[in-house]
């Protein structure tokens, strides 16, 4: 059997998703669904058709999920890992709702938050091209705007339009999120093929509420500091809220078919 034919073959998908609303959004495609939580990440485990999926929420930025995720995966075996949720748009091309399927992702945690072209990078393997190419296909035959580029992550959320223009310029990066290189880096050491598919939620050219000031150390979005954050910023937090329903749609459709690849 190929490469290729095994990745149409699958039995046994693993979902990361950061926040609450993607996590939410991901356990209910599941039928025969349980709850549960693991050093206080959350976990929920299902079925789609013939297929046993577990949907793993990590926070957002993902703090203490790698080290969970590598333990995680010496008991828990998947044919193959997906993180899945929303990021910036860096490329004035790309809109709210787009697709995008990460050919790499670059690292910008560490200090000084800004990586050389030549810095981390996690490239796919030759599984990983053949799952990504499938994915791919999947999608963009669904009638789903998709791109295929590179992803960066970052250790807060980029609010300002400037710098977000200014990284995807700098870096050639499509995307940004704060979670895809420390989950794509545990799975490849793992011996697990990954993929990951983001959906468009701010676009390059607009600004943000200060979504950093919202969240907790362990990645939980505080209600009360996110009313605050979106108050200082109204016209930006109205733009983001008006998107919000029809980006979960997109996120909700690109799900629907990437869990049936």
């Amino acid at each position: 059997m190929t490469d290729l034919n095994k990745a149409n073959n699958l039995t046994r998908l693993c979902l990361v998703t950061a926040v609450d609303i993607e996590f939410r959004t991901a356990t209910a495609l599941l039928a025969e669904k349980t709850f549960s939580t693991e050093r206080n990440f959350k976990l929920c485990r299902g079925v789609i058709g013939n297929r046993a999926v577990t949907v793993l929420q990590c926070g957002m930025g993902a703090r203490g999920f790698a080290d969970w995720l590598a333990d995680h995966l010496k008991t828990n075996s998947y044919d193959t890992l997906m993180v899945v949720g929303l990021a910036g748009g860096l490329d004035p091309r790309l809109k709210a709702r787009d697709a995008v399927v990460y050919d790499c992702c670059l690292n910008a945690r560490e200090p000084n938050e800004q990586p050389t072209p030549t810095g981390s990078a996690i490239q796919p393997s030759h599984r990983q091209a053949e799952l990504v190419r499938t994915l791919l296909d999947a999608l963009r035959g669904a009638a789903i705007n998709t791109f295929y580029g590179s992803g960066i992550t970052v250790s807060q959320v980029v609010v300002n339009a400037q710098d977000k223009l200014w990284l995807g310029q700098q870096h050639q990066a499509l995307a940004v999120d704060m979670e895809s290189f420390g989950v794509l880096q545990i799975a490849a050491e793992q011996g697990v093929p990954a993929a990951v598919i983001r959906v468009i939620s701010d676009e390059a050219e607009h600004d943000l509420p200060d979504f950093n000031s919202a969240a907790d150390f362990d990645g939980e979005v505080n209600p009360r500091r996110m009313a605050a954050a979106m108050l200082q910023r109204p016209v930006a937090s109205a733009r983001f809220l008006r998107s919000l329903k029809p980006v979960l749609a997109a996120l909700r459709n690109v799900l629907e078919v990437v869990v049936r690849v």
